[in-house]
């Protein structure tokens, strides 16, 4: 598509290596289109970091700092169970904060769901912060293989969660705003019941936005599904 042809010129112009001289801007702006051409799926972005990552691993200084994050999210992307195992390694030894969060991060971007309920398990014992797991959470929510995993899981963990942070309302507010990506009716009635059940006052206009959310997602897709429809099939 063009935004893939487009982030592949900018990838051809900065590469993945920092040359002398350039500026943190040129920096940011290659772990960006990196992370991106990655997202969207660029076989030789994705082989390039799976190379860097195994490097990594034996060659720590091999990797920049600066491309760590993409270089850790692409891994998972496209990781198995190794991959997995590796990067919770890493965790458990990482002494900066910025580096664990970067490790956190990719640990929620893989696309099988054992992995995916593992880091949502984890998300709540000792092995990660009180304070880093409502991030974990709600990035599994924002990779579309552990949007319903993620739901799933605060539905079934609502009382931990609460107690943890239902008082501190920004938290509380993070979880619930997972649910404004779902795009069914069924989900909307699902949310709001749940909700009904276990009330969220700090929550309370979160929740009233997200059910709107789904309403208006809902209508987008009925409004446009025969057009995509048609532009999938044309791609097909």
């Amino acid at each position: 598509g063009f935004a893939g042809a487009l982030f592949r010129q900018v990838v051809r112009k900065v590469g993945w290596d920092a040359r002398p001289g350039e500026g943190h801007l040129d920096s940011l702006l290659r772990s960006i289109v990196l992370g991106q051409l990655g997202a969207y799926g660029d076989r030789s972005v994705l082989a390039s970091a799976r190379t860097r990552f195994a490097r990594f691993l034996d060659e720590p200084a091999s990797l920049h700092p600066d491309l760590r994050g993409v270089v850790y999210g692409l891994a998972a992307q496209e990781g198995d169970r190794s991959t997995y195992d590796a990067l919770w390694e890493l965790e458990r030894k990482a002494d900066l904060q910025e580096e664990r969060m970067r490790l956190l991060g990719a640990l929620t971007r893989f696309h099988q769901e054992e992995l995916l309920r593992d880091v949502l398990q984890r998300s709540l014992s000792p092995e990660v912060r009180s304070q880093d797991s409502v991030l974990v959470v709600v990035s599994v929510a924002g990779n579309r293989h552990g949007r319903e995993l993620a739901w799933e899981f605060i539905k079934a963990n609502w009382e931990e969660l609460d107690r943890r942070y239902g008082r501190g309302g920004f938290a509380i507010m993070r979880l619930v705003s997972i649910t404004g990506a779902f795009t069914t009716q069924e989900r909307a009635l699902e949310v709001e019941e749940f909700f009904r059940e276990h009330p969220a006052p700090s929550a309370q206009r979160t929740i009233q936005q997200s059910l709107e959310r789904i309403h208006l997602n809902v209508k987008w897709l009925e409004r446009n599904r025969q057009g995509l429809a048609q532009w999938f099939a044309g791609r097909g």
